[in-house]
């Protein structure tokens, strides 16, 4: 496993000129044994993977005529030190790199790097083994001090580089001081100052803490940190000028994750790790070579999609299943998000950035959407469900040649698991750094677009102890006024009434690493409205996901492979209240949802025998982990109302197969009655292939879904299928403006259960990322569709994509065009074209806006005439006042039903539970389209209105 390998390298990988190098306490001495590694391929071209052990033969044939003994294959345990390394081809050109590890501690001693032309391979092998031997010639410890190692006298040849001006053998190892920043940068640049002192003495950190990940699974030979125990708790401002930066462990190495996957950091970036009983601490300088790069806006949380930032990424169980994702931006804005392996997708977003069903958030849904899509689109770092929300403090500032920041990240804000006095914590970890003006994504452990999954490439963080065990108890009581009034269309007048009402939510840590959750009454006045969708001419109901915190929250426990939703929380209307359990015991998460709806009960008849009742809810998910994003699940859904219920059990498993793909599978039956007493029962299946490579993927999958399944508390949108699906795609890697770019195929058929096909759908097109954050598409689709009984032939086109290359504006969209069926009693094929554009705009670090544009449009092809014409314009747009004070506009206007909604959200929130609100929503109907005899005009009516206000205070212990 040459990855493996590659993991360990990660501090060397591209060690340019004049970069610090760690020196050991100790030097070689006489009678010191080593091993010399394999190197690794990190290009992962197959054609150059002879070279790993040539090139370890080549070092070790040289260390043993300068003396050494090197220690043979099995024997590696009886070595003082390990040399390894790595070698990359691009192009013509060839960089190998080299670290020597003191195999006792793990701690990098020396680092050196070879460049040059492929052709010079045996002379750039002779100059990595000239480097490393002169470290390791034999000593005269008769002085009682190593003689060799100072670097004085050392070789200089062009294109290697062995850490000039680097600490000798037991020398501080402290790293160089971090350069001053001053208190304000150009408007120009940053478009705001930023306030303080006009200059403060910054800290050293701590270059040692590295070392080998071991025993950790997939992770085991990755790289890994110790963090350093801090002193003190930091004051979190942004200012690095805190005693705990003095010793903290030192991050600088950094290799691109995109655009070119293990290529150097064209930015320097410092990050420094520390840790007490009851905090994470992570410092933060972002470097820049040009100011005009830096992208730094002051918004509200969560929103920091188009903004250069940095992440910590932490699996604190080491099982690939999920990671916590902590951020921040050069204004210390902060961000959180939880990243599910079943989500993730490498360039992709994870729970909030999917579309199918289920996924979370539909792609480009909500503040920022758009641009997160687009990020995904172009590559960037899986970002996760941003609508999971920590308590944690952040803060950043602008500096003169970049931005610092600080993070404290409370161990009470995350699940881990439990060790006992004294004993290590190993979690997987990740940083990365995005610099969207570069197109650009760095990360402190390398990842390969080679290999499928983004936690399985995390590096470790290793030697926490002592971490506090005290249970997380949240309680945050919420009271909300309404004065809401509706138009009465009989009498023509506007009814108005107040209702204030109260609610509480309780989130208790019954351990670390299993939660609880209690809501009553909750209120959901301030979620916005959904993103809208065209609604006219569907054959098939619409999927609008989840938006309200309580459900979000832990949704990824209760996901299941396939086109089937067995929990969609949405059809829990209006719950009285609900509760929650979720967390791991053991290998085995955890998830449990009970909840009352009282929505069923709302008749207008108080002689139905459903008036005033209520349904409940449960729902049961248990999954064990098998092994790196692998898993066993079950899960069991039950909505009883009155004499009716709905009830599916189901089992599904995902298997991570090798490096790039992965097999996931479901089954499950239903048992359903309905109100009248009809009885249902039918079962649901699913199973799927999928590789993922650098360059060849392609999938499989099959789905089958009963008749008679039905589910109350899932989403399924059709019935009676059995549906087989095949894709297969090809990226090619040319570098410069086009970044990649290559052909896709899709193709597939839908029967049912009659054996009748229904559809055939097939497409093929190109796809290319270029250079200033572009992404292009193109397609073209010969589908079959069975509609009434006839089958209708359907060609057409789709052209889409996007831009990012500015900080003041992002834009993109796309257009479909071609046959279309109209859905009604009488069908036919017309001619549609539909498409969206959006743009984000930013004229000022404060105001954001983002602007949607939703056209669809049938024609008949007989005499022209049109069917429908429907646009659908809305603008959501945020003015940032302070760090915590913000005002929200969203203006939707639909031309199909003649409506305007518009809604206003004063918000000033001190963290993520306590928050004042105070909002206004208001929505308007062309009269005529009301009540034509009552309202004849044209112009708009009011049909509701809204004020309100809300306070929620959270209470931690």
């Amino acid at each position: 496993m040459n990855r493996v390998v590659r993991a360990i390298v990660t501090g060397a990988l591209f060690v340019s000129a004049g970069v610090e190098i760690v020196a050991q306490d100790r030097s070689p001495r006489s009678g010191d044994t080593l091993s010399v590694e394999p190197f690794a391929n990190i290009s992962l071209d197959p054609d150059d993977e002879w070279l790993g052990d040539g090139i370890a033969a080549t070092l070790a044939a040289d260390l043993e005529e300068r003396g050494m003994t090197v220690v043979r294959d099995g024997a590696r345990q009886e070595a003082q030190w390990i040399v390894n390394g790595g070698y990359q081809r691009i192009g013509d050109q060839l960089r190998i790199t080299t670290q020597i590890f003191d195999a006792s501690s793990g701690a990098v001693a020396r680092a050196a790097r070879a460049d040059g032309e492929w052709t010079r391979l045996f002379e750039l092998q002779d100059r990595v083994a000239a480097e490393v031997g002169s470290w390791f010639d034999p000593v005269d410890v008769s002085a009682g001090e190593p003689t060799v190692g100072s670097g004085e006298g050392r070789p200089t040849r062009p294109g290697v580089t062995l850490g000039e001006g680097a600490p000798t053998p037991g020398a501080s190892r402290r790293a160089p001081l971090l350069r001053a920043p001053v208190s304000r940068i150009d408007d120009a640049v940053a478009g705001l100052s930023s306030p303080g002192p006009s200059a403060v003495p910054r800290r050293e950190g701590r270059a040692g803490g590295f070392g080998v990940a071991s025993g950790v699974g997939i992770l085991t030979g990755q790289i890994s940190v110790h963090p350093s125990r801090a002193p003190d708790r930091p004051r979190v401002d942004g200012f690095l000028d805190d005693p705990v930066w003095q010793d903290a462990t030192r991050i600088s190495e950094f290799v691109q994750q995109r655009p070119l996957d293990g290529a150097p950091a064209t930015e320097e970036t410092e990050v420094l790790v520390a840790y007490d009983r009851d905090n994470l601490y992570v410092g933060i300088y972002a470097h820049y070579s040009d100011l005009s790069l830096v992208r730094a806006n002051r918004t509200d949380r969560d929103q920091t999609f188009s903004d250069d930032t940095v992440a910590v990424y932490l699996d604190p169980f080491v099982d690939q299943q999920r990671a916590y994702i902590f951020s921040v931006n050069g204004y210390g804005v902060q961000a959180d998000s939880l990243l599910e392996s079943s989500a993730e997708r490498l360039g992709g977003g994870g729970g909030g950035g999917g579309s199918r069903p289920g996924s979370g958030r539909s792609a480009g849904s909500g503040r920022g959407g758009m641009s997160a899509s687009l990020a995904a689109s172009l590559g960037a770092p899986p970002t996760g469900d941003t609508s999971w929300d920590a308590l944690f403090q952040s803060g950043g500032r602008l500096v003169e040649d970049g931005w610092t920041a600080e993070m404290a990240i409370p161990f009470k804000s995350f699940r881990y698991p439990e060790r006992s006095a004294g004993e290590p914590h190993r979690w997987g970890f990740q940083i990365v750094r995005t610099i969207p003006s570069k197109d650009e994504a760095n990360v402190w452990s390398p990842v390969s677009r080679g290999v499928a999954g983004f936690l399985t490439q995390m590096g470790l963080l290793d030697g926490m102890t002592d971490l506090s065990t005290s249970r997380n108890l949240v309680i945050l009581p919420t009271f909300t006024a309404v004065r809401f009034g509706s138009l009465d269309t009989g009498t023509g007048g506007f009814d108005e009434e107040t209702q204030p009402e109260g609610a509480l939510n309780v989130k208790y840590g019954v351990t670390p690493n299993l939660t609880a959750d209690f809501t009553f009454n909750p209120d959901f006045s301030q979620i916005e409205s959904d993103v809208p969708q065209v609604e006219v001419n569907q054959r098939f109901p619409l999927f609008f996901p989840e938006l309200r915190p309580f459900f979000l929250e832990g949704q990824e426990v209760f996901t299941v492979p396939g086109e089937v939703n067995l929990l969609h929380t949405r059809t829990i209307v209006d719950p009285r209240y609900g509760a929650k359990l979720t967390g791991k015991v053991g290998n085995t998460t955890l998830g449990v949802l009970v909840a009352n709806d009282e929505a069923p009960g709302k008749r207008d008849d108080p002689m139905d025998p459903a008036f005033g009742k209520t349904s409940q809810v449960f729902v049961g998910r248990a999954r064990y982990d098998l092994y790196a994003e692998s898993s066993l699940g079950v899960i069991a859904t039950d909505r009883e109302f009155l004499d009716g219920y709905s009830r599916v059990a189901g089992i599904d498993g995902r298997f991570r197969i090798g490096r790039t793909s992965s097999l996931t599978m479901l089954y499950a039956g239903s048992q359903h009655r309905d109100e009248e007493g009809a009885e249902r029962t039918g079962p649901t299946a699913h199973v799927a292939y999928n590789r993922q490579g650098r360059n060849l993927s392609y999938g499989a999958s099959f789905d089958s879904i009963d008749p008679d399944f039905r589910t109350d508390t899932g989403f399924v949108q059709r019935v009676n299928t059995r549906t087989t699906r095949a894709n297969a795609s090809y990226r090619w890697w040319p570098g410069g403006m086009v970044l990649n770019w290559g052909p896709m195929a899709n193709y597939g058929r839908i029967y049912d259960f009659g054996g009748i096909l229904q559809d055939e759908q097939a497409s093929t097109g190109l796809r290319a990322t270029l250079a200033n954050n572009v992404i292009t598409v193109a397609m073209v689709n010969r589908d079959m569709e069975r509609f009434g009984g006839i089958n209708f032939y359907k060609t057409t086109a789709f052209v889409g994509g996007g831009a990012s290359a500015s900080r003041k504006i992002a834009f993109g969209g796309f257009i479909n065009w071609g046959d279309q069926i109209r859905y009604s009693d009488v069908p036919f094929l017309g001619r549609s074209i539909s498409g969206t554009v959006f743009a984000n705009f930013r004229p000022t670090s404060r105001l954001s806006a983002d602007v949607t544009l939703i056209t669809s449009r049938l024609r008949d092809p007989l005499d022209d005439s049109l069917v429908f014409d429907v646009k659908i314009l809305r603008t959501f747009s945020t003015y940032q006042f302070t760090s915590r004070l913000s005002l929200r506009n969203i203006m939707e206007y639909n031309s199909l039903g003649r409506t305007l909604g518009a809604n206003l959200l004063m918000a000033y929130r001190v963290n993520s539970g306590t928050v004042f609100f105070l909002g206004y929503d208001d929505h308007y109907q062309q009269g005529d389209l009301i009540d034509a005899e009552r309202f004849p005009a044209t112009s708009l009516k009011q049909t509701n209105r809204a004020f309100f206000t809300k306070v929620s205070y959270l209470f931690r212990y």
